[in-house]
């Protein structure tokens, strides 16, 4: 034992000695830095050659930074402030480190519906900063009577109809040359949408009595300002048949249960979290070998990454908001609480009256105590199935 703790304490020599000083004389560290008690830092070995006690001087060290946090409808997103010593290291890592185009890979083929791709879908959602509460819009066939693939086809031609029916139509003339020879002009429209949304790809269990088969059926959040001052049994019909019309399947049944709309109210967070909790369904109502799962329609009205508010946390501040959002993690997922302070940024699902009570908590932000009135056309908007609690 005493000689490998001299070995070890020799090649810990050797390489501190082959580092230098980093004025010049070789390279820098590649591992990252590590703050100890008395203040400094030192570079260390990677993580599976440390003791755990010098493992703790890093998340010690994290303790120190403050932070900020990002503001969305339904999201609050803390981001970690870097020490001088890990802001130095990575300025290192982009000048001298890999480009990112040597060291990248070739997506393979999507399969399933994994905890990644969920994970992203639940930053993308959260990240999106209207503040208008969306509808859900439900389209589904009859069973047994599509493929996967076109399923999907179908739905980019409800996407080119909905921009018709809900967009600008600009019109312009270009000329061209007929068959005969002569010149004319001709008429050229382009819609302007002036909805967005985002879909999510599901299938059916196929175990009813009536079944025939696992058939897809898509779950769309809709933005659109025009559909609040619609009535109901109008804007139903207007979707209902437009789907029927896309599918080549009409017929009263069809009108009926074909396409359905849900409206969200003022919290956005439940009906996002219905979109995210038929993960839980996987083994039944996932899509196996159907492409993407989830993605975005207009993507550009949505506002992503836009936040409606931006709050700076002093050190203390920052630590208690990831001791709150640790047990709030721990409590959704029935875990043991995790150390969240020496991470880069967390998401945390949260609901407008749970995020007044933590800023009133931390003593941070403005919020507005008023609550938004929302337009209602009736009460069959109103109806929501339970959403399922995400963890963060």
């Amino acid at each position: 034992m005493k000689e490998f703790t001299e070995d070890l304490s020799e090649k810990q020599n050797e390489n501190e000695f082959a580092l230098g000083t980093g004025e010049g004389e070789s390279t820098p560290s590649p591992y990252p830095p590590c703050g100890v008690d008395d203040g400094s830092y030192a570079y260390e070995p990677p993580l599976s050659n440390r003791l755990i006690s010098v493992r703790a001087n890093q998340k010690r060290a994290s303790k120190k930074t403050g932070g900020s946090i990002e503001v969305y409808p339904s999201m609050l997103v803390r981001k970690r402030d870097r020490s001088p010593e890990e802001q130095e290291y990575y300025d290192m890592l982009a000048r001298f480190g890999k480009q990112g185009k040597l060291t990248a890979t070739t997506r393979g083929k999507i399969d399933h519906f994994s905890n990644a791709s969920r994970f992203r879908m639940l930053k993308r959602l959260g990240s999106i900063s209207r503040e208008d509460p969306p509808f859900m819009v439900t389209l589904t066939y009859r069973s047994g009577s599509v493929t996967f693939q076109q399923a999907k086809k179908d739905l980019q031609k409800w996407r080119k109809r909905m921009d018709r029916e809900f967009g600008i139509r600009h019109e312009t003339k270009e000329p061209y040359i007929r068959k005969d020879g002569l010149p004319a002009t001709r008429k050229r429209y382009k819609y302007e949408p002036k909805w967005s949304g985002s879909w999510r790809f599901e299938v059916t269990t196929g175990r009813g009595k009536r079944a025939k088969g696992a058939t897809p059926h898509f779950h769309i959040l809709v933005w659109c300002e025009d559909w609040y001052e619609m009535n109901d049994q109008e804007l139903d019909h207007i979707l209902s048949e437009m789907w029927c019309e896309v599918t080549g399947d009409g017929g009263p049944d069809r009108m009926k249960y074909g396409c359905r709309i849900d409206q969200s109210g003022g919290d956005q967070t439940k009906i996002k979290n219905y979109m995210l909790g038929h993960h839980g369904k996987k083994t039944d109502q996932e899509a196996t070998g159907a492409g993407r799962h989830w993605g975005f329609l207009n993507k550009e009205l949505l506002q992503l990454g836009k936040p409606t508010q931006t709050v700076t946390l002093t050190p203390e501040q920052r630590i208690e908001l990831d001791r709150l959002t640790a047990r709030l993690i721990a409590s959704r997922r029935g875990t043991e609480t995790q150390d969240l302070t020496d991470l880069k940024e967390t998401h945390c699902v949260l609901g407008p009256y749970d995020r007044q009570r933590i800023f009133r908590h931390l003593g941070v932000g403005n919020e507005d105590n008023k609550r938004q009135q929302i337009p209602t056309n009736g009460n069959k908007f109103q109806h929501l199935p339970k959403a399922q609690t995400l963890s963060a």
